[in-house]
């Protein structure tokens, strides 16, 4: 719920008008930013208990499947003797048929002790399938317990640090926005003032006709001035064409020499590494 209400995509940040000036959404958002940096040291202290948390599980899971592997073994070795206990009765019961020995007699064995005894051997055999069972699920549990402690740490390196890149970007496209907004108000102040002295010009049309006609300029000095700005727009728009190709050969001379110098901050970058 913290990092949702990060999301500047949740917000209206052109809210205008005078409440939108009292309540300015982005101002709000970025106090709200610096409140949600505790909440973010608190998630990541929340984080590093849960890893910790898990890492205790593990060490106790460990012994836990220590423990079902110990028993499983010792449950096989039962199982091993139970079936010789089985073998050597199911003789003895053959050999006494053999021999005419009383069918009570041969019974009582049967039911007092084969079928008791086989019922263990089924029981430790079930167990066996049952640690077997725990082992897996014990095992399971404490790999996904290390893929989850590593992406705790991912989670600390990586997505806080994202968190914040974002509303940094968010903060600097707002800034964006202000200066787009500053434009947009010169140039609708810059409109008004083209309308008012076009009108101004208008109504006092007669007023500077007859004054131009008062104050006629030479036809001769206006051609004069005329060619001498053609010439010094020719003057221009040569001077502009031949600076080209050096303008081309300074951009390359540039180019190489930031190919160079790049060269030189990469093998100081591997040797700092190398020295650390």
């Amino acid at each position: 719920m913290q990092m949702k209400d990060l999301d500047p995509g949740l917000l209206d940040f052109t809210k205008k008008g005078f409440l939108g000036n009292i309540f300015n959404p982005v101002r709000r958002y970025f106090n709200r930013y610096q409140k949600a940096e505790t909440a973010i040291a608190n998630i990541i202290k929340s984080l590093d208990i849960g890893s910790k948390t898990l890492q205790n599980d593990n060490t106790t899971l460990i012994a836990e499947e220590s423990h079902l592997r110990d028993l499983t073994k010792k449950l096989m070795k039962d199982i091993e003797l139970g079936k010789m206990m089985d073998e050597s009765i199911e003789v003895q019961v053959r050999k006494a048929e053999l021999d005419d020995v009383e069918e009570a007699k041969i019974s009582i064995v049967r039911e007092e002790i084969l079928f008791p005894l086989r019922q263990r051997v089924m029981d430790m055999q079930q167990m066996i399938v049952i640690n077997q069972q725990g082992i897996v699920s014990l095992n399971v549990i404490r790999r996904n317990n290390k893929e989850l402690i590593r992406g705790v740490e991912r989670a600390k390196n990586v997505t806080i640090t994202a968190l914040r890149t974002g509303v940094m970007v968010a903060s600097a496209l707002y800034n964006q926005k202000i200066v787009m907004e500053k434009i947009k108000m010169l140039n609708e102040n810059t409109e008004s003032i083209i309308e008012s002295t076009s009108r101004m010009l208008h109504e006092q049309g007669s007023e500077i006709q007859k004054a131009s006609m008062e104050t006629m300029i030479s036809p001769e000095v206006l051609k004069i001035s005329f060619n001498d700005d053609m010439a010094a727009i020719e003057d221009v728009s040569k001077y502009k064409e031949q600076v080209l190709p050096k303008m081309q050969e300074s951009i390359n001379l540039f180019y190489e020499m930031a190919q160079e110098g790049q060269k030189v901050v990469d093998k100081i970058e591997i040797d700092g590494v190398g020295s650390r």
